[in-house]
């Protein structure tokens, strides 16, 4: 095989050289971003079957934490997008699917938090609350082995005994498991975090009754936990077209420029507005830009499209995009190791995607990932960064 993948990467060279030869002058135009992002919203899922996650399995000897009683966990599920747990890749050729749960999400959650902790409950014990913002899973080929993540991000209340309750403590965490295939793992992720938030809920209920907090009842709580997706962004049924400096104005769903126009010359998507005296002004750095119902987001120099889902922000297209990359994989050349010019043409010519050249975004704002950070599937609702 190594003589087909020299073959191959001879052919693409040669016709790396020779494009950039023929275009020396760099006259070509750039693909309209839009018409690509239109392309993007096949999501080419309706004949695959999605990989289920259950949690049925756990050790009923191992310990549970030590710490003060408590009489129950109740979950609450306010994650931004309940139609799923993540992505990942299954078969022999690691085709991407959606990842489910195995019933419906509270039920999901709260059936295994009461048979792997019930035991550990106690009559006239401190009852918790676990607000669930997100939960989410992906994973990540690399080289020989993979990487599966997990992020988990919840409040949690405890009870006062009169039925009402204090806001005792939060987390927010990227667990990473690594293995020759991890879809078979990620189950382990889900419990472990789970477990890890049951531990910090425990440390921080000794404290209690020395935080000095809001007192919510059950329905409060549930009407704080959905405040967050009270955004103009996610609520308007209609935007208009502009280009967002900043995530702030893209969550207000205030466009700080709204007669935007484009330039595809010189093979470059440049954005624009006239002013009264038809003096161009070019925009090159922004959050993102949405026109004629479109919404790309930037992420160096490339555009990539996004879309609202329930109350997330998603990559439109994630399927399609996330399979092309994986035909790339499937040759074997270390793009990364060619690198200039000719990894482009690898990348674009092995992927077909127009729009970013095929690449999906990866999660760059978790300090303690400084190598082999995941890809992203959307956008934080409240950082604007990508995420899980």
């Amino acid at each position: 095989m190594k003589n087909v993948y020299c073959s191959l990467l001879l052919g693409l060279t040669l016709f790396t050289t020779i494009t950039h030869a023929q275009y020396a002058d760099d006259n070509r135009k750039a693909k309209d971003p839009f018409k690509a992002g239109k392309k993007a919203k096949n999501t080419d899922s309706s004949n695959d079957v999605p990989q289920t996650i259950s949690l049925t399995d756990f050790d009923p000897e191992k310990e549970v934490p030590a710490g003060m009683a408590i009489s129950d966990i109740r979950v609450i599920n306010a994650v931004s997008d309940s139609s799923l747990l993540g992505y990942v890749q299954t078969g022999a050729f690691n085709r991407w699917v959606e990842a489910l749960p195995d019933k419906p999400y509270t039920a999901y959650l709260q059936s295994y938090v009461d048979r792997r902790y019930g035991r550990m409950y106690k009559k006239h014990a401190v009852p918790f609350v676990w607000v669930i913002q997100e939960l989410r899973i992906g994973e990540r080929t690399f080289g020989m082995s993979e990487k599966g993540y997990l992020h988990l991000k919840a409040i949690v209340f405890a009870g006062n005994g009169n039925g009402t309750f204090k806001r005792l403590t939060q987390l927010d965490t990227v667990l990473i498991k690594g293995s020759m295939d991890v879809t078979h793992r990620h189950r382990e992720n889900i419990t472990d975090a789970l477990h890890i938030l049951l531990e910090h809920s425990l440390t921080k209920g000794a404290l209690l009754q020395k935080v000095d907090s809001l007192v919510y009842t059950i329905s409060a709580i549930r009407e704080e936990a959905l405040q967050r997706y009270q955004k103009p962004a996610l609520q308007s049924k209609e935007h208009a077209d502009g280009i967002y400096l900043t995530f702030k104005e893209f969550i207000n769903d205030q466009p700080s420029i709204l007669n935007i126009a484009y330039s595809l010359e010189h093979n470059t998507v440049r954005f624009f507005y006239t002013d009264s005296s038809r003096k161009k002004t070019f925009v090159d750095k922004f959050w993102g830009v949405r026109k004629n119902g479109l919404l790309l987001k930037q992420y160096y120099d490339l555009l990539i499209p996004i879309e609202q889902k329930e109350n997330s922000i998603v990559l439109t297209g994630y399927l399609p995009l996330s399979r092309r990359k994986n035909n790339y994989t499937l040759f074997n050349i270390p793009v990364e190791m060619v690198g200039g010019l000719i990894g482009d043409a690898i990348m674009e010519t092995a992927t077909g995607g127009p729009l970013g050249k095929g690449i999906l975004p990866t999660v760059d704002n978790i300090p303690y990932i400084v190598k082999k950070p995941p890809f992203a599937t959307g956008v934080d609702i409240e950082t604007g960064e990508f995420t899980l």
